[in-house]
């Protein structure tokens, strides 16, 4: 590729006439939709379709746009569109845009991140017309690639509605030539939303914490999102508290409030629950760390143990409510000796969901006796079970669904709730919220075999009847309900020895009036 090499030019000051400015977010329902700034020269332009994201939460295929300052270094030219006299007399240096090139996009790829030129017997990538007859590559993840973290961020143009991009910054096509002439050597593009251009989080293979200390004396709370990769609602929710803590709009009045966005990065960037295996089981310290798992492990454990409250972020994969689950009904238990009930059910009630459920580590107790396997109880330990061993109060908060975009404005809801229940922040404004029905979780109902499946996909809170059946085993019996109750986690595809599904029935806590 030596016939795409640019001579270095010589780094000047970056200044206000270096600086192109996007910014974009103002209308929450077009997130893409923004403004692009150089000098006093200002067109519309469009970002990704899922709006402006921290640069800890881009991950490859997210639609989203890394927020942050990046630079940029070349662009390319369609000589067909563009004469070569005329881009040449530009400042910027642009080249023609090879026959043959290809980015690659594939995070598996040893070239992620990377223009590559194909071979003679490779197929040209499906491209949009005239999207890329000028393009300029951001600084985005390329000096050193991290996989599945973001590829092929560029300015070029945009669909003539000005529909969000896959990530790129684009502007109209007839403002190409306007954009070109402008821009200059050592320029770098600021992209953030109008209200959050705030200092960006750390690069995503870090696990960030940002914390704020109150002067005065109170409760130490962490606040966690993405323990599984694929559950987005809590990174989002996190750092737009974390930038409104920033920004004055929160007030901290006492204690403390770590707020931990991402937690497993690696599986956060490839979009899936786990990186190599799940890290809300079997969750402690690893003196000799194997996985990433374990290493992110011996990082969060010794963070749990530092505060006293944890309110944990999920979402689910199938349809249904919100809700949320807590520790035994009791003061205390064999299994979870150090348990703080009553501070838990405060939370509970405070954050104003419809249900609410305990009893996790007593169900997976049960259910590995029948199995034989009742000395593997550890597997059910997660984020909030290792907080009360450690004397910490814990709460595991559902969203709703994965893809569901008020799964974020419950996960808000919940981290604001929460905190003022605890005395942190001052209430939000208007009546408490209806108490929760409360149950308990009667049976973890596990796959024998990694054929075993539940006979169709159960919505969250879904009620069953004694002796129904739920679902198939491999060697070709029925899978029974246990008792009356109501499914939740229902699973579609597992590993043998992980949950299909638990079954919850009405709690001797009780039930809202």
């Amino acid at each position: 590729m030596s016939d795409l090499c640019f001579a270095a030019a010589p780094a000047p000051e970056i200044g206000p006439d270096l600086t192109i400015t996007v910014r974009a977010g103002q209308d929450a329902a077009a997130p893409h939709r923004g403004t692009l700034t150089i000098g006093d020269w200002t067109v519309p332009c469009a970002v990704g379709r899922s709006g402006i994201v921290d640069p800890a939460l881009k991950r490859e295929g997210d639609g989203a746009t890394p927020a942050g300052r990046f630079a940029l270094r070349y662009g390319f030219y369609e000589p067909g569109v563009f004469a070569d006299a005329e881009m040449a007399a530009m400042a910027f240096p642009f080249k023609p845009k090879p026959d043959s090139y290809d980015w690659i996009e594939n995070p598996a790829s040893p070239d992620y991140n990377r223009m590559r030129a194909r071979s003679h017997n490779e197929p040209p990538p499906e491209r949009a017309p005239k999207l890329f007859d000028i393009f300029i590559p951001l600084g985005w993840n390329d000096a050193a690639v991290h996989a599945a973290a973001g590829s092929a961020i560029f300015l070029h143009a945009a669909r003539p509605e000005m529909t969000g991009t896959a990530g790129c910054v684009a502007v109209p096509h007839d403002e190409l030539l306007n954009l070109a002439r402008r821009l200059r050597p050592g320029m770098i593009v600021d992209i953030a939303t109008p209200t959050d251009a705030t200092a960006p989080l750390a690069a995503p293979d870090t696990m960030e914490s940002v914390t704020f200390h109150s002067l005065r004396p109170g409760p130490r709370v962490i606040v966690t999102g993405a323990v599984h990769g694929n559950e987005v609602c809590g990174p989002k929710a996190i750092t737009r508290m974390i930038a409104e803590f920033r920004a004055g709009r929160r007030k901290l009045l006492c204690g403390s409030v770590t707020f931990l966005p991402v937690v497993n990065a690696m599986a956060y960037r490839l979009d899936r629950r786990e990186g190599d295996r799940n890290l809300n089981r079997a969750l402690r310290d690893y003196p000799v760390p194997m996985v990433n798992e374990d290493h992110v492990a011996n990082v969060l454990c010794p963070m749990l143990r530092a505060h006293d409250v944890l309110i944990d972020l999920h979402s689910f994969t199938a349809e249904g409510p919100a809700f949320a689950l807590f520790g035994p009904e009791g003061s205390g238990s064999a299994l979870e000796p150090r348990a703080q009930p009553a501070t838990e059910l405060a939370l509970i009630e405070a954050i104003g969901l419809p249900f609410a459920v305990h009893g996790w580590m007593p169900a997976h107790q049960t259910a590995l006796a029948h199995q034989g396997r009742a000395d593997q109880i550890s597997h059910a330990v997660g984020t909030t079970e290792f907080m009360r061993f450690a004397g910490g109060a814990a709460i595991t908060v559902e969203c709703g669904p994965h893809k569901d975009p008020a799964s974020v404005e419950v996960a808000y809801s919940v981290i604001a709730r929460g905190l003022a229940a605890l005395g942190l922040i001052a209430q939000e404004a208007g009546p408490p919220p209806a108490k929760p029905l409360i149950l308990e979780i009667g049976e973890a109902i596990f796959a024998e075999s990694d054929v075993d499946s539940l006979i169709r996909a159960f919505p969250t809170g879904a009620p069953v009847r004694a002796g129904e059946v739920i679902g198939q085993r491999a060697t070709g019996a029925q899978i029974l309900a246990p008792h009356d109750g109501s499914v939740i986690f229902a699973s579609g595809k597992v590993r043998a020895g992980t949950e299909l599904c638990f079954l919850c029935r009405p709690s001797s806590i009780g039930a809202a009036p």
